[in-house]
């Protein structure tokens, strides 16, 4: 299955959302900002969450953090 440029933007932009939510929620805290603090921040999002939507959204914005390295 091949997705457009159109198709896949959405959730592109909804993944980059996600981790700037992340971003505004630690520096919120006084958290060190790390692509380790995000990913640990997102993973327990990812664990207290049931919608099976926001799970796929929240695994690509992990995975695309984790690939970043």
């Amino acid at each position: 299955m091949k997705l457009s440029e159109q198709e896949i933007k959405p959730v592109w932009d909804e993944v980059a959302r996600l981790i700037g939510d992340a971003v505004m929620q630690l520096r919120h805290r006084g958290e060190v900002l790390s692509v380790e603090s995000l990913t640990q921040h997102l993973t327990q999002q990812l664990a207290a969450c049931h919608d099976i939507e926001h799970r796929i959204l929240l695994g690509a914005a992990i995975n695309m953090l984790k690939n970043s390295k």
